[in-house]
């Protein structure tokens, strides 16, 4: 049994609705910079362009949401959190090496095929830490947890 499982009752705030917002909007500013080469034919600066987001925004993001997903540990079974842990090494895994190709000339198709597998595992790996958090308040967090959620929060662009 997890240490200190605390389910949301009717009305409060789950982890999984919070998150839902933050990580669609994640995923949908992802596809704006890896989208564009997903053609075999973009150019060397459509892939500068991915491989500065990869470098910089897309990195701390990662770095934020790893360290938010290390603070779910107490409310799930060990399992589910081994099972975010390794989509989480596959995400990080799949950045550097499309940062790597990206930076060369010439791999416009190994570009195309990386930011696809990209896409796809952060999708899944969103969606897996939804799953995990469904029956956690947000309430249940630590003072780490609750300050991380709330600079995801933060990012989420206005509504247009």
């Amino acid at each position: 049994m997890t240490a200190a499982l605390m389910t949301s009752a009717p009305g409060e705030d789950s982890l999984d609705s919070v998150l839902r917002p933050i990580h669609n909007a994640w995923i949908a500013e992802a596809r704006c910079f890896l989208e564009p080469t997903l053609d075999p034919g973009a150019d060397f600066w459509t892939r500068w362009g991915a491989v500065r987001y990869l470098s910089d925004t897309f990195r701390d993001r990662v770095r934020q949401e790893r360290a938010l997903v290390q603070e779910l540990p107490p409310f799930l079974p060990p399992e589910v959190s081994e099972r975010l842990e390794r989509g989480s090494e596959l995400v990080v895994r799949s950045r550097l090496e499309l940062d790597r190709i990206g930076r060369r000339r010439g791999t416009a198709a190994e570009v195309a095929r990386g930011a696809r597998q990209l896409l796809t595992q952060l999708g899944e790996w969103c969606a897996e830490i939804e799953l995990a958090a469904a029956a956690v308040a947000r309430e249940a967090l630590a003072a780490e947890g609750i300050a991380l959620l709330a600079r995801l929060e933060a990012a989420i662009p206005p509504p247009a």
